[in-house]
């Protein structure tokens, strides 16, 4: 019998990559004032993709030369255009970005409470003694 199914697996990936895109946008905000600075954004998509192993496409290496992409552990970090470029070169716009935090920890927070219901429902599961 399997007692962690696949349900916990891809809400504990799911956490990962909402962590990692908070990294990337707290990043944003720290750079707000940087000349020159572009924000960045996660593709999520792309991420849940690469992280349950159903990639979009193939890419095939096809020079010793070129970078093995197809087994690449980097992110999917892109530039975010959404903000107006500033007169400085800087496109972060502080009001997008902190209400994509906010929509990325109430995310995060969601999948912490499936988390800690399939918990429950272990727990309640062991204490009536299975079947």
């Amino acid at each position: 019998m399997k007692i962690f199914d696949n349900t916990m697996e891809g809400i504990q990936r799911a956490m990962d990559i909402q962590f990692r895109r908070h990294a990337v946008l707290t990043s944003n905000v720290a750079n707000a004032e940087t000349p020159n600075y572009r924000a960045r954004e996660m593709d999520f998509a792309g991420e849940l993709q690469r992280a349950f192993g159903t990639p979009d496409n193939t890419v095939v290496k096809t020079d010793s030369r070129h970078l093995d992409i197809a087994e690449s552990t980097m992110s999917h970090v892109t530039f975010d255009n959404s903000g107006a470029m500033g007169a400085d070169g800087n496109n972060v716009d502080l009001d997008l970005t902190m209400g994509k935090i906010s929509a990325n920890g109430r995310a995060y927070d969601s999948a912490a409470g499936l988390l800690g219901q399939k918990f429950k429902m272990l727990r309640t599961f062991v204490r009536k003694g299975g079947y």
